[in-house]
C-alpha cells in the first residue's frame, strides 16, 4: 500500500503508543476519533479515508507493510527514527545531503526499509552497513 509521509507518521505514532489496530478501527468506525486527537495532534481525516477505502490495506499498512510515495531526506531520517528507533548517531549524512551512509542494520531491517522508500532512494549494502540516498 502506498501512504503519503504524514500518513506513515500517524501510523507509526500511533503504533509505538498503546493503541492496536483494533482500537484505532473501532475509534474510526464509531466516530471516536477524538479520543486520539486528544493526545496526539494527527489528521484524523486521512486515517478514516484508509480506513474506508481499504480496510485490510490499512490493517497491512499498520502491520509496517507500506510504501511512502514521496520521501524526502527529513521524512526519511523521522521514519528511521520513529519505525526503527534509528537515531542521528547512527549513520552520516551524504556530503551531497541526498542521503546517508554507514547506517549498520540487519539484513530483515533492510527489507523493511526497501519496502518503506518510494522508488526514487536507492538502497546499497556493504559489508554490514547500508547506504541510502536519492
Amino acid at each position: 500500500m502506498a501512504i503519503s509521509m504524514m500518513e506513515a507518521y500517524t501510523i507509526e505514532l500511533l503504533k509505538n503508543h498503546p493503541y492496536t489496530f483494533e482500537q484505532i478501527k473501532h475509534f474510526i468506525e464509531n466516530d471516536e476519533l477524538h479520543l486520539l486527537t486528544n493526545s496526539y495532534d494527527i489528521d484524523t481525516d486521512s486515517l478514516r479515508i484508509l480506513l474506508k477505502e481499504n480496510a485490510k490495506e490499512m490493517e497491512q499498512a499498520f502491520a509496517g507493510n507500506y510504501e511512502v510515495k514521496f520521501v524526502t531526506m527529513n521524512g526519511l531520517k523521522n521514519l528511521l527514527r520513529m519505525r526503527f528507533q534509528i537515531s542521528d548517531d547512527q549513520y552520516e549524512l551524504l556530503a551531497e545531503g541526498n542521503g546517508l551512509h554507514f547506517l549498520q542494520v540487519d539484513s530483515i531491517t533492510e527489507q523493511q526499509i526497501r519496502g518503506m522508500l518510494s522508488s526514487n532512494w536507492k538502497v546499497e549494502r556493504s559489508g554490514e552497513q547500508i547506504t541510502l540516498y536519492v
